[in-house]
């Protein structure tokens, strides 16, 4: 059985976004340790850092909450060295967005609930990509971070694994199992893994760098990223499509 931790990620009214990290446990203890590494070099860097501290992408990048004692330069650091291990290890990536304002003026889909529908086609996209594992591996357990609509994501999940909701997924999911699981992020390494790439590469499509030194950085990451993403889309409903306006926009796959 393969874990999958999942998180979402908006850009104002424009997108949303969730990215889930399927892992096996080859994957799972390199991620953790990998991380606690990461968190424990900064500690050695920058006294008053507590390695405790959760690897929320949004904080590292602008140096907030518990990263705002840490120099750019070591977050940058500690970024980068999360990609890494990301990279060297043995999970996948899927990214999956909707077009919010095609989303909004379309007369059918503009009646579910964009959280949900953005659940239900990352999930349909894992269960696709689970079918090519080893056999034994076919099976995954979703996990996420607390969110306030975990209620209706169990039942949205109900629903799109027995295939009752039409227009949500192509057909049921059959290589999901049980229910969803929610948990608190900043106790789990993994949950901040899922976060840390579906930040960046939200912000990869919908954020022009104005820095250069930024660019550059984030490039590097999206990279690490992008070598273990296996799907990567954004949803525009079939009769709101238009002509792509820059990164994200219209219907992109391109994994």
């Amino acid at each position: 059985m393969r874990l999958i931790f999942i998180d979402e990620s908006a850009r104002d009214d424009r997108y949303y976004f969730f990215g889930a990290l399927i892992v096996d446990a080859a994957a799972l203890r390199t991620i953790e340790d990998g991380l606690d590494a990461a968190a424990t070099d900064v500690a050695r860097s920058v006294p008053g850092f507590d390695p405790e501290t959760e690897f929320h992408a949004v904080e590292m990048f602008h140096g907030k909450s518990g990263w705002g004692c840490v120099p750019p330069q070591v977050r940058v650091r500690a970024c980068m060295s999360t990609a890494t291990v990301l990279a060297r290890s043995t999970a996948s990536f899927v990214f999956r967005g909707i077009d919010l304002r095609a989303h909004r003026a379309h007369p059918v889909t503009d009646a579910r609930p964009v959280h949900l529908l953005t659940l239900a086609h990352v999930l349909e996209a894992v269960d696709e990509h689970l079918e090519g594992a080893d056999p034994s591996e076919q099976l995954g357990l979703v996990l996420a971070d607390d969110h306030h609509a975990a209620d209706g994501a169990r039942r949205s999940l109900r629903d799109v694994k027995t295939g009752v909701s039409s227009g949500w997924t192509a057909g049921p999911l059959t290589r999901i199992a049980d229910t969803l699981y929610f948990g608190p992020s900043r106790e789990s390494r993994l949950l901040q893994a899922a976060d840390f790439a579906t930040y960046f590469l939200n912000r990869d499509r919908t954020v022009p760098e104005r820095d250069h030194r930024a660019a550059r950085a984030t490039a590097r990451i999206v990279r690490a990223v992008r070598s273990i993403t296996v799907e990567e889309a954004v949803w525009c409903p079939p009769d709101a499509r238009r002509p792509a306006r820059g990164r994200g926009a219209g219907w992109v796959r391109e994994v």
